[in-house]
């Protein structure tokens, strides 16, 4: 076989159609209408965007086209803040003006939601000041590119590392945080992984940061310790804003990066974060959101649709007690119920160490489990429901139903989980009173809602 290469032919420009954007769709992209009458998936398209396509895949369901030209871009259409906008997948709305975004996840909520928004109360959604520089909570992947260490993410479905240093979304301290980081790992000889059969020593870099006092905990993800770890330590811990400086190992080939264990290698165990109404600590693993200023926005909007006074409140997916701690001065009782070991142990730091917290019991295990020992019932109880994505366990919802608390707080990431769940509350005689719809993630279809619901 000849080793030289063969020339390749010069490849025919693809053909392309005209056609216009016509709506957002729920996983990020846009759609599409060719003027032949074919509807396609387009991600980067704003609705009013008129121009030529190219199509770019044909699936079992779907067709996917690139907008090659934008004739009459759309009036809501802005420039993208980030360079990588198209490779990284992160942010895919970023050339979406703010005011469309919202109108557009609104509509989802409310199609979701259908009949269950029959008596409710939609009120106006909490907005992010900030769409850029807002994240506080970063994990990066460590990845040496050309001979130089690089940080970035995942390319969307794929292990390839988009370079993102930088990040128009994160606070410029994080950034600033995971570049020097980067910086003093660039100086040793340890290895990035690559696969499962290279694993390296490095997979990420993670930071939570409490930006009204500027500090933070910075962990390392790495496929297994190393002595070498240890000896870093106080050149992490010098880097402004770190407050602790912790380890997670992880070697699995798939799965969340943030899994495991950690171990505090410097500085300070936990993070106080101070979260309007309440103030709590959290360790490196331990769950939190985001996007501070629209976090603390969420628990007054627990706060305002709580009763004022209850007998019993039970968090039943508590994480470190933000929403069960808040309400605290409201209740006879609290109980909270976690699954993770790292954040009931914050969550028992915290009720320890707050005022006013002495009736505060906290319970591990899992709230599907749980949940018909932990309620007690009646018009004076509150639930709070802050499930993972996929929502309630059903175990979870039969028990609210038997019990028949008076009040249920629902704080939701998934407005198609909470359109399930409320429908199965609603069969229970539960009614879905308020919503109020929380901007978490600015430039994304998601959107956070907390609602009320009360027994009919």
């Amino acid at each position: 076989m000849s080793e030289t290469a063969p020339t390749p032919s010069t490849p025919r420009a693809a053909s392309t159609t005209p056609g216009r954007v016509v709506a957002l769709h729920p996983d990020g992209d846009a759609r599409g209408e060719l003027a032949t009458g074919e509807l396609v998936r387009v991600p980067g398209g704003v609705p009013g965007d008129v121009g030529a396509f190219t199509i770019t895949h044909r699936g079992k369901n779907a067709t996917w086209a690139r907008l090659a030209e934008v004739t009459t871009p759309s009036p809501d259409r802005v420039a993208a803040p980030c360079p990588v906008v198209a490779e990284c997948g992160g942010c895919p709305w970023q050339m979406v003006a703010p005011a469309a975004q919202r109108e557009a996840r609104l509509a989802f909520l409310r199609e979701g939601l259908g009949d269950a928004l029959a008596e409710a109360t939609v009120h106006p959604t909490v907005t992010s000041q900030a769409p850029g520089g807002y994240r506080t909570r970063a994990l990066m992947v460590l990845r040496h590119v050309g001979g130089a260490l690089r940080l970035g993410f995942y390319a969307p479905r794929t292990n390839d590392l988009v370079p993102a240093e930088g990040c128009a979304v994160q606070h410029p301290r994080l950034n600033a945080a995971l570049a020097a980081a980067r910086d003093v790992l660039a100086k040793t000889d340890l290895a990035t992984w690559r696969s499962e059969d290279r694993p390296g020593h490095i997979r990420a870099l993670a930071m939570k940061l409490d930006p009204t006092t500027g500090d933070g905990l910075l962990t390392l993800v790495v496929t297994r310790d190393d002595p070498r770890f240890d000896r870093l330590a106080p050149l992490l811990q010098a880097i402004p804003g770190v407050a602790g400086v912790h380890l997670c190992r992880n070697d699995a080939p798939a799965g969340p990066l943030l899994s495991g264990a950690a171990r505090r290698l410097s500085g300070a165990s936990r993070l106080t974060l101070h979260l309007g109404a309440v103030t709590v600590q959290v360790g490196p693993l331990a769950f939190v959101q985001t996007h501070h200023a629209v976090a603390a926005a969420m628990i007054d909007a627990v706060l305002e649709l709580a009763p004022a006074a209850v007998a019993h409140v039970a968090d039943l997916y508590a994480g470190v007690g933000v929403f069960g701690l808040a309400l605290r001065d409201r209740a006879g009782a609290v109980t909270l119920v976690e699954a993770s070991p790292d954040a009931t142990r914050d969550a028992r730091a915290n009720a320890s160490r707050l005022p006013g917290a002495a009736h505060v019991k906290v319970v591990e295990g899992d709230a599907a489990a749980l949940a018909a020992g932990v309620l007690r019932g009646g018009a004076d109880e509150l639930v709070v429901l802050d499930p993972p994505r996929a929502g309630c366990r059903p175990e979870v919802l039969a028990a609210v139903a038997a019990k028949r608390p008076g009040t249920l707080i629902y704080a939701s990431c998934s407005p198609r989980s909470l359109a399930r769940d409320a429908a199965a509350l609603n069969e229970a005689g539960y009614v879905l009173r308020d919503l109020v719809p929380l901007e978490m993630f600015p430039h994304t279809p998601h959107l956070e809602v907390v609602a009320k619901l009360t027994l009919r």
